[in-house]
């Protein structure tokens, strides 16, 4: 379903780390593409050559620049679609799996990203906003991080090589500009390693040159901003009657050995529903994994209460729409092979209880508010 590209650069000391975050991802149906750009370190080489004997693809290339190496490893990626991903940086468990979904339920869409952590040199969080053609003119608000459909960069020509910086940016302009568009899933699901001299410090050392060749290379918009509304009158949500086929085999999502519970939890009372979760945290053998899910749409703040019991959370309204949620619960039940559902006392709780019951072999042992947990 997904293919990695992982441009590098005597980048050898990091690689590993964000391969490592890789592993973790809760969807595993993608492969790896590693794209040395002309490597001279003599680590970085070594590392490149071992994870090659490993299994991983490796591509190499003359030194060029990070454009041309995402081109060159996109056009022999298997996908359906494509993750551009730094050597440096890192994914939380859960960031594939969510883009996936949110795409797969939606063709009206081209690609997905989330909000960004900064660490390494610098921590802060960058705020990505939800995709505006027109305010991307001005500045780019998309994570170079976004899954994208391969079909869509083939459309558009792919990234412009001649530019040493800011490509992401161009690219996303290029795509929008031919009548695709993307959706932010407001969550910090991609962490952004700040170290030294990056890539992108460089291209801000050089911002005019690279600006004017974004400004040559969209001529068109630039100077007739306003075809951007009719660019945007062609836009189209897409709903489809089985939105998650393609994602819906539990090899897609790799073979736990721990028993699996499903929890459907309001986050209103993070609280005390919180508090109910850290109880069976404290009683669960080590075999034991729980999934929190929300149809609540709650603040970071509520999340912490659950983040503590579980790092796989899907608060449904932050990446899909109400009218896929009872789907996404079946598939995810199903695909992690849920023993248990343990259900919130809410009015869609009960609405989805028979419906869970039919269609899955989880069992429903109760309701959070209810639950009794000892050791």
């Amino acid at each position: 379903m997904l293919s990695v590209v992982i441009p590098c650069h005597n980048h050898g000391q990091y690689i590993r780390e964000a391969l490592q975050s890789l592993d973790s991802q809760t969807f595993k149906d993608f492969e790896t593409l590693i794209v040395d750009d002309g490597s001279d370190d003599k680590h970085t080489l070594e590392v490149i050559e071992n994870l090659r004997s490993e299994g991983i693809r490796v591509l190499q290339q003359k030194k060029s620049n990070v454009a041309t190496a995402l081109n060159n490893g996109i056009s022999v990626a298997r996908g359906k679609y494509i993750c551009c991903f730094a050597a440096d940086d890192k994914l939380e468990p859960t960031y594939f799996e969510k883009c996936l979904c949110l795409l797969e339920s939606n063709p009206g869409l081209a690609f997905a990203y989330s909000l960004v952590r900064t660490f390494g040199d610098e921590n802060r969080i960058w705020i990505t906003e939800p995709f505006d053609l027109r305010m991307l003119l001005e500045y780019n608000h998309i994570c170079a991080t976004a899954v994208l459909r391969k079909s869509a960069w083939e459309k558009v020509g792919g990234f412009d090589t001649l530019l040493n910086g800011y490509e992401d940016w161009d690219f996303w302009i290029k795509a929008g500009e031919a009548g695709f568009r993307g959706a932010l899933i407001p969550e910090i699901l991609f962490n952004y390693r700040r170290h030294g001299i990056t890539l992108n410090r460089q291209s801000d050392r050089k911002p005019q040159r690279l600006i004017e060749r974004i400004r040559d290379n969209h001529h068109n918009l630039y100077s007739h901003p306003e075809q951007i509304k009719k660019i945007q009158d062609s836009y189209r949500d897409i709903t489809i009657p089985l939105p998650f086929l393609n994602i819906s085999l539990k090899e897609q999502y790799g073979d736990s050995k721990k028993t699996t519970i499903v929890i459907i939890a309001s986050l209103q009372n993070a609280k005390l529903a919180g508090l109910r979760l850290r109880e069976i945290s404290s009683a669960r053998p080590d075999d034991l994994r729980l999934i929190v899910l929300s149809t609540d749409l709650a603040s970071y703040e509520n999340d912490e209460s659950f983040r503590s019991v579980s790092d796989q959370m899907y608060i449904l309204p932050r990446f899909l729409g109400s009218h896929c949620w009872l789907s996404f619960a079946v598939n995810l039940i199903k695909t992690r092979a849920a023993k248990f559902v343990i259900m919130s006392d809410s009015r869609l709780a009960h609405e989805w209880t028979a419906a869970l019951s039919t269609e899955t072999s989880a069992r429903i042992v109760g309701f959070l508010d209810e639950i009794k947990c000892t050791s």
